[in-house]
C-alpha cells in the first residue's frame, strides 16, 4: 500500500511540478524560519538553567519609595545584611552568597597590565553556590580568607599564558591577590559575565549594612518552601533590624524574591549586572514564527483545493474501482506528510548553511547541535504532525467526497464554500503579513526617533578614556599636565574630566533633603562628578546660575542639579533653588546652578534628579575620576589617537590606554532594539514572501482554468487592462480587506511594545497607510506578473487550450 501511495504521490508531483514546487518552497522556508527562532528563543529561555537547583535558587529585588508611596527606583542590588538576616531567621532559606560588583579595575601581572570589568568580590561559598567547573584549586576553600582570586581559564592564559598561575600573585589596581583557582570559562547563557572572583570585601559595612545597597544577594530555598509565605515576612525582618530609620524617615523599601531563571529576559532593574534580553521580544517571535508556518499550511490546503478539479477525475475512478473512502483520505494525508518531510529536509539544510549569517546578526552563538535538543525535537514534532495533519485534512475530506458518477459525467463544478474558504484563508495570510510590516515599520520608526531626537548635550568628535586606577598621591599633579600637554600640542580643543559620561548608568545614588525642610524629608538622587570644563564641553546649557569654577573656593561645597532635581526638591523654579542648601548627612551643599535636564541614558528611560559635584570636592577627588573627555578633530583619528596614547603613558605608567568614541558608545544602547528590528524585518520578509507564493500559485491556476474565457473576450474586443483587472480586482478586494482587519490589532500590539520607551514616537495613520501600499503593492507585482501574461496570450492559443 505504501508503495502505491508513494508512487502516486510522486507521480502528482510529477505533474504539477510548478504548484508543487511553491508549496515546497514556502513550507521549506517557513520551517527553516521556525527552527532558527526556536534556536534563538531556546537560547534566551536557557539563561542561569545550568547552575545546581536554579528552580528554587532567588536573587533579592529591592525597591525604594519615597513619602507618599512614590516609587523611587527599584535595584537589582541590596543591602548585605538582607540574605545572613534571612538565613538566620527563616528555615526556608538553605544558603546564600552575595557579589559585589567592583565595576572596573586594572589587573597586572609583571608587565601585563589589563582593565577587568567582568569580576566581582565574592562570599567564600560562591563557588560552590553557583556552577564553576575548576579546572584547578578547591571550590569549598579557594575564596576563604582575605586577599584571594579565582580566575576564568582564558583570563588566565591572558595573564599567564601556559603556565600554571595558583600560587602566583595578581594585582587589582594597587592591592596584591594570591591566585588559588581557575575555572572553565562561564557560560555565555547567564545573567553573569564572570572572569575573576575575589575573596569578599573586609570592610565590616559589607556585612552588617542595612543602607548600601550595592550587593548582588541571591538565596536558595529548601524543597518545598512556600516563596509567596516567605516574602510576605520580608517587610517584618526589615521592621525588626532597620525600623528606626523607616519610621523617623517615612520611606519604605519593599523586598522581592527575583526567580534566578527569570532574571535574563524579565528583569529591567537598576544596577543589573549586565543588559538583559527581553521576554516581549522574544514573546513577538514566537508569534512571528508561527504565523510564518501558519502562511506556509495555508498555502498548502488553497492550493490543494484549488486544483481539486484536476483530481476529480482521478478520485471518480478510483472509487468506481472499489476505493473507499478512508482510503483516499490516507492517500491524500500521506502526500501531505511526504511533502512536509522533504520541506524538513530542506529546512535542515537551510539552517545549517545560513545559521552562522543569522549569529552575526543577533550576536548569539547558537549551534546546529542545538537542533537535536529534546525539547526543540518534542515541541518541533509535535507542532510538525499537528500542523502537518490539520493542513492535509481539510482537502483531504473535500478531495474524497467527490461522487464518481458527477464527475465522470462531467457535471462536477468546485462549491462556493470552497472558494469562500481559500478566500478567507488568503484574508488571513495577508492580514498576517501587513501586520509584521506595521510591526517592522513600527521598531524602525521608534529607533530612528531615539536617535535623532535632542540628547540635550554634545556628543560628537568626542574621544572618552578611561581614566587610570593605578595611582598615587601625585595623581592630581599628573592629571592636570597631561589635560595641558594635549590641548598644548592641538590634539584636542578640551579635555574634561567626569565621574560617568552620558550613556553609563550612573550607579552613585544618596539621599538629600532641603536644609530648609523637615529633616527627614529625603529624596534619593543620582550623582555624578564634573570638573569646570564638563558642561562646556558637553555643551549642556545652564538655565539659572553658573558653572564650577576655581575662582570660588566654596565650590568644593556647592552643587549644580539638573532641572528634574529642582522639581523632585519642591522648588518652584531654578532661580528659586539657586543658594539654597541641601544635606547629604551632616554636610550642607549650596546650590550654585541648575542645567537643563539631557538624556543621560537615551531615551529608553526617564531623566532622574542628578546632583552635580566638582572633582575638587572634599573627599571626592580621587575616587569621582572616572573618564576623561576629549574634543578631538577627526581629520587624522589614527595620528591623533597614537600621540594621544603616548601622553597618557606619560603621565599614567602601569595603566592600560583604553578609549571609545561617544556617539558609537552611546548608540550601543539600541543594539538591541536594532537587532529586534533587523531580525523582525527579516522574519515578516519572510512571511509576506511566503504568502506572495500562495498568492502567485492562486492566480496561476485562475488564469489557467479561465483562459478560454480571456480568448473569448479578447476576440470580443476586450483589451490588456481590462483582462488584468478582471483577474486581479477579486483578489486585490481580499488584500483590502486583510488589511483592514490588521490595522487595529497591530495598533494595539505594538502600542503595547512601545510602552517599554519612556520617550516613544507615535504610530500616526502614516504607518498604516504605508504597510497597506506596501502589501498592496506586494498582491499587486505578484498577480499582475500572471494576468499581464495571460492578457498578451494570443486568442487562437487560448481558443484551443481546452
Amino acid at each position: 500500500m505504501l508503495r502505491n501511495y508513494f508512487k502516486i504521490a510522486w507521480r502528482n508531483f510529477r505533474n504539477q511540478r510548478f504548484f508543487s514546487l511553491i508549496n515546497l518552497l514556502g513550507l521549506s522556508v517557513g520551517m527553516a524560519a521556525c527552527m532558527v527562532i526556536g534556536l534563538y528563543v531556546m537560547f534566551e529561555q536557557s539563561y542561569d538553567n545550568f547552575h545546581p537547583d536554579a528552580d528554587r535558587t532567588y536573587r533579592i529585588e529591592l525597591d525604594a519609595y519615597q513619602d507618599e508611596g512614590k516609587l523611587a527606583w527599584r535595584s537589582a542590588t541590596s543591602y548585605p545584611a538582607i540574605v545572613p538576616t534571612m538565613k538566620k531567621d527563616y528555615a526556608e532559606v538553605e544558603d546564600y552568597t552575595r557579589l559585589y560588583d567592583a565595576n572596573n579595575g586594572v589587573v597586572s601581572f609583571g608587565d601585563r597590565h589589563f582593565r577587568e570589568t567582568n569580576f566581582f568580590y565574592a562570599d567564600s561559598n560562591a563557588l560552590s553556590f553557583f556552577k564553576f567547573d575548576m579546572l584547578k584549586g578547591d571550590p569549598k576553600t579557594a575564596l576563604v580568607g582575605t586577599k584571594k582570586v579565582v580566575m576564568s581559564e582564558s583570563t588566565a592564559r591572558k595573564y599567564f599564558g601556559d603556565a600554571d598561575p595558583v600560587n602566583k600573585t595578581v594585582k587589582l589596581d594597587t592591592t596584591s591577590y594570591l591566585v588559588t583557582g581557575v575555572f572553565e570559562d562561564f557560560p555565555k547563557n547567564s545573567h553573569l559575565e564572570i572572569d575573576l572572583l575575589f575573596s569578599y570585601l573586609t570592610d565590616p559595612e559589607a556585612q552588617t549594612s542595612w543602607g548600601w545597597y550595592d550587593f548582588f544577594s541571591y538565596v536558595k530555598l529548601r524543597p518545598g518552601a512556600d516563596l509567596k509565605a516567605l516574602e510576605a515576612k520580608l517587610p517584618a525582618m526589615l521592621m525588626k533590624y532597620n525600623g528606626d530609620w523607616y519610621r523617623r524617615s517615612g520611606k519604605k523599601n519593599v523586598l522581592l524574591l527575583q526567580p534566578l531563571r527569570d532574571i535574563h529576559l524579565e528583569s529591567h532593574l537598576n544596577q543589573e549586572a549586565e543588559v538583559n534580553g527581553d521576554g516581549r521580544t522574544v514573546r513577538f517571535l514566537v508569534w512571528v514564527a508561527l504565523a510564518i508556518l501558519v502562511i506556509a499550511w495555508i498555502n498548502y490546503i488553497n492550493l490543494a483545493t484549488s486544483r481539486a478539479l484536476d483530481r476529480a477525475k482521478e478520485v471518480g475512478i478510483r472509487k468506481v474501482v472499489g476505493a473507499m473512502r478512508a482510503g483516499l483520505i490516507r492517500q491524500f494525508i500521506f502526500e501531505s506528510l511526504i511533502l512536509n518531510l522533504l520541506a524538513f529536509g530542506i529546512a535542515v539544510g537551510l539552517v545549517v548553511a545560513l545559521l552562522p549569517l543569522f549569529n552575526n546578526l543577533t550576536g548569539k552563538p547558537l549551534a546546529v547541535e542545538q537542533l537535536f535538543d529534546t525539547r526543540l525535537w518534542v515541541s518541533g514534532l509535535l507542532i510538525f504532525l499537528i500542523g502537518t495533519l490539520l493542513s492535509s485534512l481539510y482537502p483531504a475530506f473535500v478531495l474524497s467526497d467527490y461522487q464518481p458518477v458527477s464527475v465522470l459525467k462531467g457535471r462536477f463544478s468546485q462549491t462556493a464554500r470552497g472558494a469562500g474558504l481559500r478566500q478567507g484563508l488568503i484574508v488571513v495570510q495577508f492580514a498576517a503579513s501587513v501586520m509584521l510590516i506595521i510591526g517592522t515599520m513600527t521598531v524602525y520608526k521608534q529607533l530612528r526617533y531615539m536617535q535623532e531626537q535632542d540628547l540635550g548635550f554634545s556628543k560628537e568628535q568626542t574621544l572618552v578614556l578611561q581614566a587610570p586606577r593605578v595611582t598615587d598621591a601625585t595623581f592630581p599633579t599628573r592629571s592636570e599636565t597631561f589635560r595641558q600637554q594635549v590641548v598644548r600640542e592641538k590634539l584636542a580643543t578640551s579635555v574634561t574630566g567626569s565621574a560617568y559620561v552620558p550613556g553609563i548608568e550612573i550607579l552613585w545614588t544618596n539621599s538629600f533633603r532641603r536644609k530648609d525642610q523637615n529633616r527627614e524629608d529625603f529624596n534619593t538622587m543620582f550623582i555624578t562628578s564634573i570638573d569646570n570644563d564638563f558642561l562646556d564641553s558637553y555643551k549642556i546649557g545652564l538655565v539659572a546660575g553658573r558653572n564650577f569654577s576655581r575662582s570660588f573656593g566654596t565650590d568644593s561645597m556647592a552643587v549644580i542639579l539638573n532641572e528634574t532635581a529642582v522639581n523632585t526638591f519642591g522648588f518652584k523654579s531654578p532661580e528659586e533653588a539657586l543658594n539654597k542648601e541641601i544635606v547629604s548627612g551632616d554636610n550642607p551643599l549650596r546650590i550654585v546652578g541648575v542645567v537643563k535636564d539631557f538624556h543621560q541614558q537615551g531615551l529608553k528611560l526617564a531623566k532622574d534628579p542628578m546632583v552635580f559635584l566638582s572633582v575638587y570636592s572634599r573627599a571626592y577627588l580621587l575616587r569621582s575620576l572616572s573618564y576623561y573627555s576629549l574634543k578631538v578633530p577627526t581629520n587624522d583619528l589614527p595620528r591623533t589617537i597614537a600621540a594621544v596614547e603616548k601622553q597618557f603613558a606619560l603621565a599614567f605608567p602601569g595603566n592600560p590606554f583604553e578609549y571609545f568614541f561617544l556617539d558609537e558608545f552611546f548608540n550601543q544602547q539600541y543594539k538591541s532594539d536594532q537587532q529586534f528590528g533587523t531580525v523582525f524585518g527579516l522574519f515578516a520578509g519572510l512571511a509576506i514572501f511566503i504568502a506572495s507564493l500562495g498568492l502567485l500559485g492562486l492566480i496561476s491556476f485562475t488564469v489557467g482554468r479561465r483562459t478560454r474565457e480571456i480568448g473569448i473576450r479578447k476576440v470580443l474586443g476586450a483589451d490588456t487592462s481590462t483582462i488584468v483587472v478582471l483577474l486581479t480586482k477579486d483578489f486585490m478586494k481580499l488584500v483590502l480587506i486583510a488589511i483592514v482587519l490588521a490595522a487595529p490589532v497591530s495598533w494595539y500590539l505594538m502600542d503595547g511594545w512601545l510602552a517599554g520607551f519612556a520617550y516613544r514616537t507615535s504610530m500616526g495613520a502614516g504607518v498604516f497607510i504605508l504597510a497597506g501600499v506596501v502589501a498592496v503593492l506586494i498582491a499587486l507585482v505578484t498577480i499582475s506578473f500572471q494576468s499581464i501574461k495571460a492578457a498578451l496570450m494570443n486568442p487562437v492559443t487560448s481558443l484551443r487550450s481546452e
